[in-house]
C-alpha cells in the first residue's frame, strides 16, 4: 500500500544548498553543522556570546525543523485531497471528506504562514555569531517560504481541479435528468 504523503526532506536542503550558492558564502558541512551544534566550536567565542548564541540557534533549528515537518505533512494531506478531488464519478463522490481536507489545510497554511513570520521575527531580534550564521538563518526562512508557496499553489490548483469536475458533474446530472424528463414526457416511447 502506498503512503499518502512523500518524504520532501531531500528537496528542502537541496533548495538549501541552491540559496546558499547563490550567496556565494562558503560554508562548510563542519560549519554548517557547528551553526547547529549546541555547543560553540569556536574556542574564540566570549563566555557571554557562547552562552547565548549556540542556545539561540539550537532553538531557531528546532523551530525551523518542526515547520518544516508541518508543511511536508500539510502536502500529504493535499496529496490525498489532489487523488479525492480528481475523482470525476457522479457516484464516487465524497464532497464531506474533500470539504473537511479543503478545510484543514485552509488552516494549516493559515498556521504556517504565521509560524513562519514568528520565525523571521524570531532571528531578526536574536544576536548572530557570524555573517554567515545570520546568512544561513535567513536562508532556512525563505527556504521555508518557498516550501510553503509551492504547497499554496498546490492547493489552489487542486481547488480549481474540484471546481471544475464538480461543474462537470452538474453539467451531466443535469443533461442525464433533462434525457429522462424528455423521454418521460414523449408518448411516442410510453408504447
Amino acid at each position: 500500500m502506498a503512503s499518502s504523503f512523500r518524504d520532501r526532506t531531500n528537496e528542502f536542503h537541496s533548495m538549501c544548498e541552491r540559496i546558499r550558492t547563490r550567496t556565494h558564502t562558503p560554508t562548510s558541512i563542519l560549519e554548517r553543522r557547528a551553526l547547529l551544534s549546541p555547543e560553540p566550536s569556536n574556542a574564540s567565542i566570549t563566555k557571554k556570546n557562547s552562552k547565548k548564541a549556540p542556545h539561540a540557534r539550537s532553538e531557531f533549528s528546532v523551530m525551523a525543523a518542526e515547520i518544516s515537518r508541518q508543511i511536508t505533512n500539510t502536502a500529504g494531506k493535499l496529496e490525498k485531497l489532489t487523488k479525492l478531488a480528481k475523482r470525476k464519478t457522479l457516484f464516487d463522490d465524497r464532497p464531506v471528506e474533500i470539504s473537511e481536507l479543503t478545510f484543514i489545510i485552509k488552516q494549516d497554511i493559515a498556521k504556517l504562514n504565521k509560524q513562519i513570520a514568528m520565525l523571521q521575527d524570531y532571528t531578526k531580534h536574536q544576536k548572530q555569531a557570524s555573517k554567515q550564521a545570520t546568512e544561513h538563518t535567513s536562508n532556512v526562512v525563505v527556504a521555508l517560504q518557498s516550501k510553503l508557496a509551492d504547497t499554496s499553489m498546490s492547493f489552489k490548483d487542486v481547488l480549481e481541479i474540484r471546481t471544475e469536475n464538480m461543474k462537470m458533474s452538474k453539467d451531466k446530472r443535469d443533461q442525464f435528468l433533462f434525457s429522462a424528463a424528455e423521454q418521460g414526457a414523449d408518448p411516442a416511447l410510453g408504447k
